[in-house]
């Protein structure tokens, strides 16, 4: 219990310094169906595409859409180019795990490097939700990472690769979390895992 609370105190707080949840509107929500249709077509290692491409945030509210009440954990992940302040989005991928986690296919893992390896502007959107939790009921939160789920950011994002790209403002790896009906980016790694990592001898 004590590992769960600390988990959670963490996490609340690394939430303060990172964006608010994204701010959809009626102009987002027309894309939704789209983004909906595309998600039901991209299962079992299938890229489904869209057609035309949707903006960032039309995305990410229908991915929010179609996993708020699962039970399940989803992973989607929206393939696009950068497009002044936003992404268009042209493909999809979908995984579904079980009620406390989701994986990251390999096959996937491979579209997504041959993505960025083949596009300078190229920008990855990863969405996962949290099914409803006790914790929701209780605090009516904002939706709080995991350990696990800062973890991955790091490993896609603290690379030289991603770190280039940043430093001359190209493409980007960005990620969501879909919980409690909002939908919040976030960056920022565990303290906790990377002091852990410090003190492991070798």
């Amino acid at each position: 219990m004590r590992a769960f609370l600390a988990e959670i105190t963490e996490s609340a707080l690394l939430g303060l310094l990172e964006p608010a949840p994204v701010r959809f509107t009626a102009q987002h929500e027309s894309d939704v169906p789209r983004v909906r249709a595309a998600i039901r077509r991209a299962r079992d290692g299938t890229l489904a595409r869209l057609r035309p491409p949707v903006n960032r945030n039309a995305f990410l509210l229908g991915c929010l859409d179609a996993t708020q009440h699962a039970p399940r954990e989803h992973l989607l992940i929206g393939y696009g180019c950068r497009y002044g302040s936003t992404t268009k989005i042209d493909g999809v991928h979908h995984n579904v795990g079980d009620a406390r986690s989701v994986q990251l296919p390999a096959c996937m893992a491979h579209t997504m490097a041959e993505h960025f390896a083949h596009h300078g502007d190229a920008e990855l959107l990863i969405f996962h939700n949290h099914p409803y939790n006790p914790i929701n009921l209780l605090f009516d939160n904002a939706p709080l990472a995991s350990r696990t789920d800062r973890v991955f950011t790091a490993k896609h994002t603290m690379n030289f690769p991603q770190l280039v790209r940043q430093l001359f403002d190209r493409g980007r790896v960005l990620f969501y979390l879909g919980e409690n009906g909002l939908v919040k980016p976030f960056s920022l790694p565990s303290l906790a895992t990377l002091l852990q990592h410090r003190s492991t001898p070798g």
